[in-house]
């Protein structure tokens, strides 16, 4: 029943929403980079502290994908306004 109510007021305090969204969109993103690029969590991490130059790191595919995943995640924030 919480979530019920969790939902109904987010859905009317577009504040509420957005740090919502805010809170779990880091979560989202590795989850969709992960899935999308067929790597582990703690591979995910590993690339995150690379210090050489991406595109030592990263393929131009990889670059590209993840470039279309942050906008897909700032996009579901635009759409809690």
């Amino acid at each position: 029943m919480q979530t019920i109510q969790t939902t109904k007021s987010s859905q009317s305090n577009p504040l509420r929403s957005l740090l919502e969204g805010f809170a779990g969109s880091a979560a989202k993103f590795r989850e969709k980079v992960c899935d999308e690029c067929g790597w582990s969590e703690s591979t995910f991490y590993k690339k995150v502290r690379e210090t050489r130059n991406s595109t030592e790191v990263f393929s131009k595919a990889e670059i590209e994908r993840i470039k279309d995943l942050a906008w897909e995640i700032q996009q579901e924030l635009k759409d809690r306004l």
